[in-house]
């Protein structure tokens, strides 16, 4: 498996270097942009952040599908779904009523015949939106597009929120209405907590935030999660009895989403003919004894994923990265990252390359720097020399100073640096390219460049 390093270019944290693998006299034709982004949708009444405290949320969207979701204690609810009219307006499509489920305090609606590549708006009202009542903040969301589909799409990620309020990076991000948004991990920190209701607290807090806010009312979401929203490093065999479900309920409460193959939270989420986002639990699975980072189920479900998916790119969406960091971070908190579990690490890797899988992206989060980087060191011989990995945030909790310090080979780190950031992934079926672009909290471009996959 090949690799290309096309662009590279960025503010303070690295200079200019040189293209990579690139047949200058090639010519390749870029993929369309996709539709203009119409002007925002002007909800009727008055939004009201007492009765709806966390906004509204559009999750795992597919080609003719989403999960509404809001919170509200008020007993009388119903939404109002709006589309695009391509002419400048806006036209009603549905008025679902959001349903809670036993001992919820969130509303939802599954929202299904919808079209594909299609941009949805939407408020949730606490009567008929005709009488102009009190309403959520309202919603936005773009349909996955389908195996017709051929242009640009774009993925904005992050991980490791809570601090640095009000999170203007992810606001910046949200502000280019990304297709899809991934929370990769720590969205809330509700360690001590134990209890369902001591695990909403820390989600009443984080929806509080500017940026959140922004983020998920800005774009359909495909979330991740990592240990904190249960408990730092935890083992599942370690926590008190009914923490773990209680924490997981908790966690799809605030982010919508669809449940995996075997009930967890690992699932595939596809977008048409270019983009399949698995998305890792490397959490709830781990297995010291057996040597399983995730579960034996999980990883047969990702090895033959990836090599039966026929999208133009491959995204996997792992928590915690996977790149050897051996030769910066050593062995402090290795088994905290993939690189302490060789076995099943070399056996993901070697499938993948075995298999000549194209178009393959890892994307991390949890260790407060960001850095684009191969997977394995170059000219290690180790699976992953032709694989890049790309790690989001922190967008608020802390700055891990030691990418600063650190003096890295750029042939394995192509970026590295620990500003709060957002990253903004826009892949091209046509050049077969993503392009890399990282937010700081003043809306500037932290670091850019262009990778082929």
């Amino acid at each position: 498996m090949l690799f290309a390093l096309l662009l590279f270019c960025c503010t303070d944290h690295a200079s200019t270097g040189d293209s990579a693998g690139v047949d200058s006299g090639a010519v390749v034709q870029a993929a369309p942009l996709r539709p203009a982004e119409p002007a925002a949708w002007a909800a009727p009444g008055k939004t009201d952040s007492t009765a709806f405290p966390w906004g509204a949320q559009s999750g795992d969207p597919t080609q003719d599908s989403v999960i509404l979701s809001v919170r509200t204690d008020l007993a009388q609810l119903t939404g109002l779904v709006m589309a695009d009219d391509g002419a400048g307006g806006w036209v009603e499509v549905a008025r679902p009523t959001l349903v809670r489920d036993k001992d919820s305090i969130v509303a939802r609606a599954t929202l299904e015949g919808l079209a594909a590549d299609t941009v949805y708006s939407w408020a949730a009202y606490a009567d008929d939106p005709d009488s102009g009542g009190a309403r959520s903040h309202s919603a936005r969301f773009r349909t996955a597009t389908d195996s017709t589909s051929f242009r640009q799409i774009t993925v904005a990620a992050t991980s490791c929120l809570g601090g640095n309020e009000p999170l203007s990076n992810m606001s910046y991000a949200a502000d280019r209405a990304p297709d899809l948004t991934l929370l990769m991990g720590d969205t809330v920190y509700a360690d001590g907590a134990e209890t369902v209701d001591e695990y909403r607290a820390f989600w009443t807090g984080a929806f509080a935030v500017q940026g959140l806010r922004d983020t998920t009312g800005g774009s359909g979401l495909t979330p991740a999660w990592d240990d904190h929203e249960i408990e730092n490093n935890y083992v599942v065999a370690d926590l008190a009895k009914g923490q773990y479900d209680a924490a997981l309920k908790a966690y799809r409460e605030g982010l919508p989403q669809r449940v995996g193959p075997t009930g967890g939270v690992w699932r595939q989420m596809s977008w048409g003919a270019l983009l399949d986002v698995f998305v890792l639990d490397v959490r709830s699975e781990r297995d010291e004894a057996a040597g399983l980072y995730i579960g034996q189920d999980q990883e047969a479900w990702l090895i033959d994923g990836l090599a039966s998916s026929t999208a133009t790119f491959k995204l996997i969406v792992s928590s915690v990265p996977v790149s050897d960091y051996s030769d910066f971070l050593g062995q402090a908190l290795v088994t905290d990252r993939w690189q302490g579990w060789p076995e099943q690490r070399s056996r993901i890797l070697s499938a993948i390359e075995d298999s000549d899988v194209q178009g393959v992206l890892w994307l991390g989060g949890d260790v407060h720097f960001a850095t684009v980087s191969t997977v394995a060191v170059p000219g290690s011989g180790d699976p992953g020399e032709g694989m890049f990995e790309v790690v989001a945030g922190a967008a608020g909790r802390s700055n891990n100073v030691a990418a600063d310090l650190y003096e890295h080979d750029d042939s394995h780190y192509k970026l590295l640096f620990s500003d709060f950031n957002t990253v903004l992934l826009t892949f091209d079926p046509g050049r077969l390219q993503v392009m890399v672009e990282y937010f700081g909290d003043d809306g500037e471009i932290l670091g850019q460049i262009t990778l082929a996959l």
